[in-house]
């Protein structure tokens, strides 16, 4: 029997109650009703989730154990009725204290059938609930705050499921890494941001307004054609690898420790992240991408349609591009490289400016990793080492 604390909620669908649970409690009594085939008869389907993703379920079990992990929104439940006992809190109005229990047999007023393989079944947030199997106790509390949906049926169920997850607007992560303005913390999500945003503002730089600050065009401002989540997760593949632990770290004052095994020849600027050193990662990006400007001009500047250059495909390509041209003129030490040394690798690649265009380089993976390829191929001549 687990007991809660309860506030009653009146919507049209119906009402539902909202408290807090221990997660081994709601491991205990629910399971995901995954909307599948039955076995015995391929004819039907029943069920109302999705299947679980494993990537997915991976990324929150390592989620849960950080500084600042939180799942604010309600794991949703339907409980059948017969499993729930609810008594009001005298004097205070909504409130209730709620029981949930396994149902018994007795006291059955009705014919509709009892689901007997879980007291509860979750409606949205069995992610959430999968992440928090194995987390370490001794993390501290993390109670799940939870909507309880007593006797809610398959169609009720079903329309509340749906709405949550067609109605929802997937963020824009332009918008989302802008946010970062508001952290305190570092961490390389905000590293790469804040070097955005001084490329963005370098009016002498290659990427004076040509970054759309919050995924969409900025009023008043023409020719910006680079999302600003493109270029913030071009930078993330030269920081530290594991960001999420390298933010949690950042907020505990640990974001100077490095990781085992941790080089900067695997990710080219984590020495300059280590050392909270912005400045050189943005003076060697703006470095490159203006030997990139002058060895294309046109291409990157006054870009005609159809050119991908300055566009995802090009600047994909060639952030990829940038740790293969850095570690063949860096040899000891990390240090800031001089346009002037990109401008040797840039002078020799054999592409034609005519030529970058999404006719030869389509959209998507296969581009990038086609202009990646020829990018590299035509350098070969004038690496430094091998």
């Amino acid at each position: 029997m687990i007991p809660l604390r309860v506030l009653k909620v009146s919507q049209p669908i119906g009402e539902f109650y909202i408290g807090a649970m221990k997660p081994a409690d709601l491991l205990a009594i629910s399971k995901a009703d995954v909307r599948r085939f039955d076995e015995n008869d391929p004819e039907t389907i029943d069920g109302i989730q999705r299947e679980l993703s494993k990537s997915r379920v991976n990324a929150l079990r390592q989620y849960v154990n950080l500084e600042y992990a939180t799942f604010p929104t309600s794991v949703i439940l339907a409980v059948d009725h017969r499993c729930v006992r609810l008594e009001p809190i005298q004097d205070c109005t909504g409130l209730y204290d709620l029981r949930i229990e396994e149902y018994d047999g007795s006291d059955d007023e009705d014919d509709s059938p009892i689901r007997l393989d879980a007291t509860a079944f979750v409606i949205d947030g069995q992610h959430r609930l999968a992440g928090l199997e194995n987390r370490d106790n001794n993390q501290g509390p993390f109670e799940i705050n939870v909507s309880i949906f007593v006797g809610a049926d398959r169609a009720d169920q079903a329309e509340i499921f749906t709405r949550i997850n067609l109605g929802q607007t997937k963020v824009n992560k332009s918008l989302a890494y802008d946010l970062l303005d508001y952290a305190k913390e570092n961490s390389p999500f905000k590293v790469a941001h804040d070097v955005v945003v001084a490329l963005n503002s370098d009016e002498q730089g290659p990427f004076f307004r040509k970054i759309k600050r919050l995924g969409v065009q900025t009023p008043g401002v023409e020719g910006e054609t680079l999302a600003q989540a493109t270029v913030v997760n071009g930078l993330l593949r030269h920081l530290p690898s594991n960001q999420e632990i390298e933010r949690s770290k950042s907020r505990l004052g640990l974001f100077r420790k490095p990781e085992p095994g941790e080089s900067w020849k695997n990710r080219i600027f984590v020495d300059f992240y280590r050392s909270d050193d912005l400045v050189s990662i943005f003076l060697t990006v703006s470095n490159y991408f203006d030997a990139v400007r002058e060895r294309w001009p046109q291409a990157w500047e006054e870009p005609s349609e159809g050119q991908i250059l300055v566009r995802t495909t090009g600047f994909n390509a060639l952030i990829r591009f940038l740790k293969d041209v850095y570690l063949n003129l860096v040899v000891d030490v990390p240090r800031v490289v001089k346009k002037e040394e990109f401008d040797k690798i840039f002078r020799c690649i054999p592409i034609d400016e005519q030529n970058l265009t999404r006719d030869n380089y389509v959209p998507g993976s296969s581009g990038q990793g086609q202009l990646y390829s020829e990018l590299k191929e035509g350098s070969g001549s004038v690496w430094i080492k091998s």
